[in-house]
């Protein structure tokens, strides 16, 4: 048997998931004020209510449910209909109950209060109605069981009292649905537990990488297969867990349609709301740490980014504004995108407030970009706009956006036009688990997170690319100057200078929309690791977001790209000598070449594609292929990707199977929309070609022609060919999931319908 303070606990949980479905279904209800079945449901969540506080001798929380009950009964039977004053007497009801319970939930106990404002408010819409509007004829008068005042709702059993006198109505379905619930019932596991074992199972990846090093350097083949067998197991146990801290991103959009509502009716607007991918799921940690950031670019879109009705009648646009949420996994990340189809940022009331507040001169505004311009909403108390109000005004917005989502490793990309602004964050799946580039300066190994690397780069001294550009050590790659900084300087390591005739390893890495280049020693490999957090002593030094234990146990740092940046020096000497700005203009396009990716495959080695045709490279474990009819496919985020062998089209089909790695190297290629996998041996860089390619006489299937590159021929993949060859465009590539597009409309009146 339960105890009290465990049916009080599930009291709680339950009312507080009643009350966060309330505030979306009453503001649907405004919008659809004829939907019956969501009255039905709206009715229903508050006789809960009523009912549970009841029971629990909660006698304030039962008399304002009661009220708002009574109000509920009038709108089901049409006495009433849903206007913006109704809905927002139930929602400031709604507001109160949350209020109360929220006491009960600290104290255990009932808080005072005084509740006889709202109550007269509820009572007089309630008691208005009947001479304020009569029945129509086709609309069913309830029947009268036992107490006029009271009558038995629809779907209930008859009313009964209890000991204390308290009305009682027996729900008939919910007493039916409870006969089945206890074979059904899930099993309840708290926060902190699931914390434990997803510490247990990041010890476990420590310990599986380990196991691995030792693997790989031991002559037992029972051995080496039985760590081959922990490896999978780690893996998989490693993903399950993974899934019971993904919760979908639906449990923090519930909140906005009420938030945009309630925004659009103080600020005069009408706005419509469409959610798209609400199902998306990321670790519940970090939907924590993002609802605050979405929350202030809801705020933005609303006061900022919509016009007001006339406005956008003037500017030819329809009355109602749109905002867009919309998420998805992309490549191991979640990207969610905030679109409205407002004026866009209006960059000369930024330039002006930058200039007022003397934060830059008039010449250097004269020379700065849009996206410069734009960079301006991010500092600390910036704000456009000329006095507070109770929506903007107080400077504190983007900043907490930008810092907030930086903070989860995240980073947030800005565009604007005259059709509207888009904010995109790019957020981590989870912090505890995360791929990462090792790379090693001097003696020391140090991992780079996957989410701020763009590519790798290896070249001879001899072929340096280095150059100074007023002060700041740059490279020349392909059409663009990268700022580059020596992570041996930074880390104090200048005493042990490598040997002159090494080659030059640059890892081209991106951080607060700055791009830059890392000069290592040493690139290594890439590897989930596991994030622990730094201790005391290393808590101030901006380099380091986290540390992780490699498989020889041995302790790697993990970077802060962006503190790197920022301690190197880097931003302040860009910023001071406005060499972004200048940055394209001292970049000279080499004439009649074009960028290429070269390869190897099996047994053909000097394979380049164009770029255009490449838009991620990724390396999958052999055992993710999987079998679909004649075809070999790979879950790749939300999409089956199907994996096209190169060496089947131009080699044989022997060729690309004799490969005996554990992984596959994969050219990414998006086409018509779906991800096409490219299957290559190796993946060397990204070079020069000439642009003059000589065909090949024969022709070989799968190729265009060649080129020649550093004294040696170069074979063209010629894509189209392969895709042809493949009967890809035949292949249906199907989404996992659908995505779901809900829709809110809010005006300062009403909702639209």
């Amino acid at each position: 048997m339960k105890n009290h303070a465990q049916i009080l606990e599930e009291f709680l949980l339950e009312t507080q998931e009643i009350f966060d479905q309330l505030d979306i279904d009453l503001v649907r209800m405004e919008q659809e004020p004829r939907n019956d079945k969501l009255l039905a449901s709206i009715f229903r969540a508050m006789h809960t209510i009523k009912g549970s506080s009841g029971f629990f001798a909660f006698r304030r929380l039962e008399k304002v449910a009661h009220a708002a009950e009574s109000l509920l009964t009038k709108l089901r039977e049409g006495a009433l209909h849903a206007t913006p004053d109704l809905t927002d007497t139930l929602l400031a009801t709604l507001d109160a109950l949350r209020l109360i319970v929220g006491g009960i939930a600290e104290q255990h106990l009932e808080p005072v209060g005084d509740d006889a404002t709202l109550l007269t408010q509820l009572a007089a819409l309630t008691e208005g109605s009947s001479f304020a509007k009569t029945l129509p004829n086709d609309v069913a008068r309830p029947g009268v069981l036992g107490d006029s005042a009271y009558p038995t709702p629809a779907g209930f059993s008859q009313a009964t009292f209890n000991d204390t006198g308290t009305r009682v109505d027996v729900d008939l379905e919910l007493l039916d649905a409870a006969k089945q619930a206890d074979l059904m019932a899930p099993v309840k596991i708290s926060v902190d537990l699931l914390d434990e074992l997803m510490d247990l199972v990041s010890e476990m990846v420590l310990a599986r990488n380990r196991l691995l090093s030792f693997a790989s350097s031991s002559a037992d083949a029972n051995f080496s297969s039985t760590v081959r067998t922990i490896d999978l197991i780690t893996l998989e146990l490693q993903e399950r867990m993974m899934k019971t801290r993904m919760q979908p991103i639906s449990t923090v959009w519930s909140k906005f349609p009420r938030l945009v509502r309630d925004l659009a009716r103080e600020c005069g607007k009408n706005v419509q709301l469409i959610e798209i991918g609400a199902h998306t799921e990321l670790d519940r940690a970090l939907l924590e740490a993002i609802r605050d950031p979405l929350i202030h670019i809801i705020r933005n879109s609303v006061d900022h980014g919509i016009e007001l009705p006339q406005q956008r009648v003037a500017a030819g646009k329809p009355e109602t504004g749109t905002i867009t949420l919309c998420s998805k996994h992309e490549n191991g990340m979640v990207i969610i995108e905030i679109g409205d189809d407002g004026g866009g940022v209006d960059l000369g009331l930024v330039a002006a407030t930058a200039l007022q507040k003397g934060l830059v001169s008039q010449e250097r505004i004269s020379r700065m970009t849009d996206r410069e311009i734009i960079n301006f909403i991010y500092l600390p108390g910036f704000s456009t706009k000329p006095f507070i109000t109770e929506v903007s005004g107080r400077g504190v917005g983007m900043d907490v956006v930008r810092t907030k989502v930086q903070q989860i490793g995240g980073a947030v990309e800005v565009v604007s036009s005259s059709k509207g602004t888009e904010l995109r964050l790019r957020i981590p799946l989870t912090l505890a688990i995360m791929p990462a580039l090792f790379v090693q300066c001097a003696t020391q190994r140090f991992a780079i997170p996957q989410n701020n690397l763009l590519e790798m780069i290896k070249f001879a001294p001899s072929d340096s690319g280095l150059e100074d550009f007023y002060g700041v050590p740059v490279y020349r790659l392909r059409n663009r100057l990268i700022p580059i900084v020596d992570l041996g300087h930074e880390l104090g390591f200048d005493s042990l200078k490598k040997e002159s005739d090494e080659n030059i390893h640059i890892v081209v890495v991106q951080a607060n929309g700055l791009v830059f280049g890392l000069m290592v020693d040493k690139v290594l490999f890439l590897q989930e690791v596991v994030v622990k957090s730094t201790g005391p002593l290393l808590k101030n030094i901006s380099i380091y977001s986290g540390a992780t234990i490699l498989g020889d146990g041995q302790v790697a740092m993990i970077f802060d790209v962006g503190g790197i940046a920022l301690r190197s020096g880097l931003v302040s000497k860009l910023t001071d000598q406005d060499l972004q700005s200048e940055l394209p203009g001292a970049v000279t396009r080499v004439a009649a070449t074009q960028s290429m990716l070269l390869f190897d495959l099996a047994h053909m080695p000097r394979l380049a594609i164009a770029l255009d045709y490449v838009d991620r490279l990724e390396i999958f474990p052999i055992h993710k292929v999987e079998q679909q009819g004649q075809h070999d496919v790979i879950i790749y985020g939300e999409n089956i990707m199907k994996l096209i062998w190169l060496s089947d089209y131009i080699e044989s089909p022997s060729a690309s199977k004799s490969c005996s790695s554990e992984n596959i190297n994969v050219i990414v290629h998006y086409h018509q929309g779906q991800p096409i996998g490219l299957v290559v041996q190796h993946i060397h860089d990204i070079i020069e070609i000439a642009a003059e390619i000589v065909l090949i006489m024969p022709s070989q299937a799968g190729i265009v022609g060649s080129a020649i590159y550093a004294d040696q021929v170069v074979s063209i993949l010629n894509v189209e060919e392969i895709l042809q060859l493949s009967k890809i465009n035949s292949y249906d590539l199907h989404k996992k999931n659908e995505d779901t597009i809900l829709h809110s409309h809010f005006t300062p009146e009403g909702v639209l319908t």
